[in-house]
């Protein structure tokens, strides 16, 4: 087969996720290896070498038709999940990295009277959100940020908001709320430019200089901006980004009483005021994050020696005097997740307390706290120094599932409830943040609240997890599981509880509404099938 210039045959039979939690196997050598590093692009400028990606990704679906591959584009392989991976061929796009700032001519007629050409940025699909971070706080003039943040960073910006990253982001929301529009190659013969109806940000200028046809319409935009690399290949995104600022943090453990439950429901920080670095009304240094953690093993209401972890961000004007974050060789700090400090209690143990079982999780669980409290508990810093990569060893366990924040200490008796019989090896994260308009997002409550479980891969860790969600359907708790996390309980059935039948459907039409038939089949995969988003349903009317 002849490749053009910036494809290669990438030589691989299998394709093992970052987290080492799954093993795929592909059609042996029939995966594609995307480059721009290409000496025959030397003459060219980034956006000329932006189109060649363009027409390169054509070409690999052509080929991918005309042999009925199934394929998926691949950046880091962050999932933990295989809802974005292909059965057969996988397109590593992680080199497509370029970054524009765009000119006044980019944006349509009247944005930029209320807006700055300098708060956004095109980004190609292969961007990690901790290259990002480095490109906006320490290249970009003059410095800018991004908005929001998951825990850990090596995703890239399309895995990451495709999957529903979420962080704490209270008033603003997950990676999904950063995203203003979608350059989306779904055909050998077609490439859409999608935003939104309501928030038109880009010209037709730009359309024509990517070489896209443009639409605008919300229904669309809102479907495939949580769609997990099934709309096609995601070649570029717009995002919004902000002046640089610093993330004021302060973590500490207090009783889980009323007053943590009027923040937790109502968002009223009144009653720990006493625990936060600034009033929690003041204007100048509001409440960015909140997050808490509980010890399943060591918890009581009402004591402050078996309380809730808080922790609690305030997001402050940047200054360049500010302490830095210490980053030791050993030891961790507030970027370092649930999962980090888990590999490093799974090391301390294994020598010490032999393999897991169930009179051994608890103090396990205990030794994680422990850890965790080893850090220091303040600390300031901006947000890529605040939420950097975590390195994992070994395989691990990680579920999440959205909820209403009301329905949050319902969800943590149910927690309680079932680890009364099925001991939790791990911990229980809460990370409260606003909602998304993407039509499956697991956020989809106006004020959200995501329900982690962090722990080690182990069955007592599925049964605790399957035992959850029968128990929060059994009080009628609505909730919807991650993505891009453990997902192997979503089935059909699950997944329209989750959402019901009116919402899965439209999500499939505008699916289908971008891709013939015979595309969309390409960009299905075993998760799809068991779920029953595989399906192609007509749209009627006009693509654009």
């Amino acid at each position: 087969m002849d490749y053009p210039v910036g494809v290669k045959a990438w030589k691989i039979d299998h394709f093992r996720n970052a987290h080492d939690n799954y093993l795929q196997s592909l059609s042996k050598n029939a995966s594609f290896d995307l480059h721009i590093a290409n000496p025959e692009w030397n003459g060219l400028s980034q956006l000329e070498r932006y189109n060649r990606c363009t027409r390169n990704l054509q070409w690999v679906l052509r080929t991918a038709l005309d042999n009925d591959l199934n394929l998926r584009a691949m950046g880091s392989g962050w999932s933990l999940s295989k809802v974005s991976v292909s059965d057969e061929a996988i397109i590593n796009t992680k080199r497509y990295r370029h970054k524009f700032l765009l000119s006044e001519e980019n944006f349509a007629s009247g944005h930029l009277a209320n807006h700055r050409a300098e708060d956004y940025r095109f980004l190609q699909c292969g961007n990690t959100i901790i290259d990002i971070n480095e490109h906006l706080e320490n290249e970009s003039i003059p410095p800018k940020a991004l908005p929001a943040s998951g825990g850990s960073n090596g995703q890239t910006i399309v895995g990451g908001f495709s999957t529903n990253t979420h962080g704490a982001a209270i008033g603003f929301g997950g990676l999904p709320e950063m995203i203003k529009g979608i350059h989306v190659v779904c055909g050998p013969d077609r490439h859409y430019y999608i935003e939104r109806e309501s928030e038109v940000v880009t010209s037709r200028t730009f359309h024509d200089k990517i070489g896209a046809v443009g639409i605008r319409d919300d229904a669309l935009f809102n479907a495939i901006l949580v769609s997990f690399g099934s709309f096609g290949i995601i070649h570029g995104v717009l995002v919004s980004v902000e002046d640089k600022y610093l993330l004021q943090q302060k973590l500490a453990r207090i009783p889980y009483n009323q007053q943590l439950e009027d923040v937790i429901v109502h968002g009223d920080f009144s009653g720990i005021a006493a625990h936060l670095s600034y009033p929690p009304n003041d204007a100048a240094h509001p409440i960015y994050h909140f997050e808490l953690a509980i010890n399943p093993h060591d918890f009581a209401y009402g004591d402050a020696g078996k309380g809730a972890y808080v922790r609690v961000m305030h997001k402050i004007p940047y200054r360049n005097d500010y302490p830095r974050i210490d980053y030791p060789s050993q030891g961790y700090t507030y970027g370092d997740d649930v999962l980090g400090l888990m590999q490093t209690v799974l090391d301390k143990i294994e020598g010490t307390f032999g393999w897991l079982n169930k009179q051994l999780i608890p103090k396990m669980v205990n030794t994680l706290f422990d850890t965790a409290f080893e850090r220091p508990d303040a600390a300031i810093g901006t947000i890529g120094e605040t939420f950097r990569n975590t390195v994992f060893r070994g395989k691990l366990f990680s579920a999440a599932i959205g909820l209403d924040r009301r329905d949050v200490p319902a969800a943590i008796e149910c927690c309680l409830k079932v680890n009364e019989t099925t001991k939790l090896a791990g911990a229980m994260a809460f990370r409260f943040v606003k909602g998304t308009r993407a039509t499956l997002g697991i956020t989809r409550w106006d004020d959200s609240c995501v329900l982690e479980l962090d722990g080690v891969d182990s069955r007592v860790n599925h049964q605790f997890f399957h035992r959850l969600l029968d128990r929060l359907e059994t009080l009628n708790i609505k909730y919807a599981i991650h993505w891009g996390k453990i997902n192997k309980l979503i089935d059909a059935r699950r997944l329209e509880y989750m959402y019901g039948s009116e919402v899965i459907e439209e999500w499939k039409a505008q699916r289908s509404r971008i891709m013939d038939p015979e595309v969309q089949r390409l960009f299905n995969n075993e998760f799809m099938e068991g779920c029953n988003l595989h399906e192609y349903v007509p749209y009627l009317a006009p693509v654009a």
